[in-house]
């Protein structure tokens, strides 16, 4: 008699293969098994069923040094090394192996014998494009894309006055009367050694940032109503350093923003209340800048503004090692440390990462309605409600 086991696993093999499972006949290559097992590892794991053909026909398995040789496979075919969990079931009374991937910690993962990486992509496994292998490195934590180099450039597209203003009055560097520009340059990782710009030595210090890095800059839109089909009252699409940028972002926010009086029960005391906290605005901006994955290419950060909300979009999912929960937690994970360290030097971001508990506690002690975010897409977004929107807050 079957147990449901059973059953799953006829069910999945009837199903044919996906993006989670693979089917091998017996006789397979080596470094054949090892790229399956690459790529389920660099995307979201998956299972291998040995012994079970491509049209999804169990052959079985019958020799039993086979679990043995996967293991091998596992540890000397692939860099670097997987564990999979493997075992033997029976499936229409054969036996086949049944090799479980998770996703991987360590990216990326690759073939040792062809140096090449994979990933899956529905029911194949195939390179990925630079822009897909330099995420894996980013998730693996083994590569910072704002230390990558930008080609065709040099000191000469450094601000130096802005360099130089930067070491002075937030490193508190003292000049000497002729120093090594370039030498700092590079300490501080805004070149690389043959004097090019690096992505974050662009961004702050760029003079032409937007000609190397074309998916820098802010798009900033306002809206007469609460959709994006209405008519627009404002836009701008900026480029600049990020300082400039988030100094600007703010301003647009403001300029198209209200304040309105409100008074005590009493009628006796006045406030002002602004549609969006200006600190929670400069919070988000910062957090935009300072988490977007600057890989993305073909999309900016960008501000709409609605009658009842704003909405800040920053390419990029998070990292894989922060969730939200972690997030609002406090606990802090940099996709750009270095960037994150120069905002907290600049004195937009707390040294601490509070910024977004600070937010939160915020709306609590306010009884307003809190930020939403929004993780599911390829982006990150924050909706802020609008204080002074009475349907939303229920205010008057």
């Amino acid at each position: 008699m079957k147990n449901m086991y059973d059953f799953d696993i006829d069910i999945m093999i009837r199903n044919g293969e996906n993006s989670r499972i693979e089917f091998k006949s017996v006789d397979f290559h080596n470094d054949s098994l090892a790229k399956e097992v690459v790529a389920f590892s660099n995307m979201s794991g998956g299972e291998i069923f040995i012994g079970v053909s491509d049209s999804g026909a169990i052959e079985g398995v019958e020799d039993k040094r086979i679990e043995e040789r996967v293991i091998n496979i596992c540890r000397n075919n692939i860099i670097p090394p997987v564990i999979p969990e493997i075992s033997f079931i029976h499936v229409q009374g054969k036996k086949i192996l049944h090799i479980v991937v998770e996703k991987g910690k360590f990216k990326p993962f690759k073939v040792r014998s062809s140096n090449r990486y994979y990933i899956r992509a529905g029911s194949v496994s195939i390179e990925p494009t630079n822009e897909e292998l330099i995420r894996l490195f980013q998730n693996g934590s083994q590569f910072h894309f704002e230390v990558s180099t930008l080609p065709g450039t040099s000191v000469d597209n450094i601000d130096l006055l802005k360099f130089r203003l930067y070491c002075k009055d937030y490193r508190q560097i003292q000049w000497e009367e002729d120093p090594d520009f370039k030498q700092w340059l590079y300490n501080f990782q805004m070149i690389d050694e043959n004097g090019c710009l690096t992505v974050v030595g662009s961004l702050f210090f760029g003079t032409d940032t937007s000609r190397f890095l074309p998916q820098s800059g802010i798009d900033m839109n306002c809206f007469d109503g609460n959709d994006p089909t209405v008519d627009m009252t404002d836009y701008k699409s900026l480029e600049g350093t990020i300082p400039e940028l988030i100094g600007a972002a703010e301003q647009f926010v403001k300029i198209n923003s209200k304040i309105k009086p409100v008074f005590n029960k009493d009628e006796t005391r006045r406030n002002d209340r602004r549609d969006y906290e200006p600190f929670v605005i400069r919070e988000l901006i910062t957090n935009a800048f300072m988490h977007r994955d600057w890989s993305v290419f073909g999309q900016k950060i960008r501000i709409n503004l609605f009658h009842n909300r704003a909405e800040i979009f920053s390419p990029g999912k998070i990292p894989n090692t922060l969730n939200l929960v972690r997030a609002l937690s406090g606990i802090s994970y940099y996709r750009n440390p270095l960037i994150a360290q120069m905002l907290k030097d600049y004195r937009f971001a707390e040294k601490a990462g509070r910024g977004l508990q600070k937010i939160m506690k915020f709306y609590r002690d306010t009884y307003m309605p809190p930020p939403e975010f929004d993780l599911d897409g390829e982006y990150f977004k924050v909706i802020v409600y609008n204080a002074n929107d009475a349907s939303r807050t229920g205010r008057s």
